[in-house]
């Protein structure tokens, strides 16, 4: 049945389905950051550093960060398709705005990966 639902039949269920499972993953990413900074409070520099040192916390971060910017991109791509009537207007902000997640996803990496290579 869901495999179905994930043909042609159906055009945008995958979209959906996407923007769903990436909201999941956010929220269970939300309680654990709220929950770790709960427990661990970091409040100056070397502290947050320390925070996100782990390798696997920085690997949750940017899968996090990679399902924020999916569902970013599918909410804003739907705004602009149902207000933003004039095609080559809609294209260009779509493009404006697939520019910046990438490059805001580009940075949030190149920052995780070099924290263990970087001083205090």
């Amino acid at each position: 049945m869901l495999i179905e639902l994930l043909t042609d039949r159906y055009p945008g269920m995958r979209q959906w389905l996407t923007q769903r499972l990436s909201a999941v993953v956010m929220a269970l990413y939300t309680l654990l950051f709220v929950l770790l900074v709960a427990i661990q409070q970091p409040t100056n520099y070397q502290e947050w550093h320390a925070f996100f040192s782990p390798w696997w916390w920085r690997l949750v971060t940017i899968l996090f960060w990679i399902c924020l910017t999916m569902h970013a991109w599918l909410g804003v791509r739907d705004v602009l398709k149902d207000y933003v009537f004039n095609l080559t207007l809609r294209s260009y902000l779509q493009l404006l705005v697939e520019l910046a997640l990438i490059v805001d996803l580009i940075w949030l990496v190149m920052i995780l990966m070099n924290l263990n290579t970087g001083t205090l």
